[in-house]
């Protein structure tokens, strides 16, 4: 379940949160949510897969929990994201701060969220108006419970997602050429995960 304080909060509050705990700023609200352990699995799983296809197409860099602030939001100062993970081209590099705990400026082209209970709303509703106003090109929403991926390409359609995908699909991105997210691979993976080993024997 997700912690709310109510705001106005600032970004300077955002940031003076204790150290440890996963807190965002979402239209001057404070929220404060947990990433399961299923969330975290396929987390890593996505991450490798991207981390691999850029060595091999050295197009940008992959970012896991990784906090932004977009200047490109009117009211920047009410706004701080932790997505998931994300793709970062190179373009976008140059502005990337490594003793900053805020990147600022710094426009991911590819946002990945998953879903939780303490985050659904968040992320389906706020966080999509959030990385169209920013200039985020595609976002993927993966509800692990439906074994869905919504994926938003805002300048093909800002209102509404461009494809629901189901996790027995691969999925494909025109970001990166070439790349193949293949979700029953992962799918199949994390089930495996689960199963615990036969303490009969």
């Amino acid at each position: 379940m997700a912690t709310a304080a109510l705001g106005p909060y600032t970004v300077k509050d955002w940031l003076s949160t204790p150290e440890g705990e996963h807190w965002e700023l979402i239209h001057g609200n404070l929220v404060m949510t947990e990433e399961t352990a299923g969330n975290s699995k396929l987390a890593r799983k996505i991450l490798v897969a991207l981390d691999n296809y850029l060595e091999r197409h050295p197009l940008g860099e992959a970012a896991h929990n990784t906090a932004f602030g977009f200047p490109e939001i009117i009211d920047l100062d009410r706004e701080g994201v932790v997505p998931d993970l994300c793709y970062i081209p190179n373009d976008q590099l140059s502005k990337w701060d490594d003793e900053a705990n805020v990147q600022k400026g710094v426009i991911p082209a590819l946002v990945v969220e998953i879903l939780s209970p303490s985050t659904r709303e968040i992320d389906l509703v706020d966080k999509v108006e959030i990385y169209r106003e920013a200039g985020v090109l595609e976002y993927w929403i993966l509800d692990r419970s439906q074994e869905a991926m919504r994926i938003w390409r805002f300048s093909e359609n800002p209102n509404a997602p461009i494809a629901v995908q189901s996790f027995a699909e691969t999925i494909t991105t025109p970001l990166l050429p070439g790349f193949v997210l293949d979700l029953p691979k992962i799918r199949k993976a994390l089930v495996v995960g689960r199963k615990c080993p036969d303490q009969s024997r």
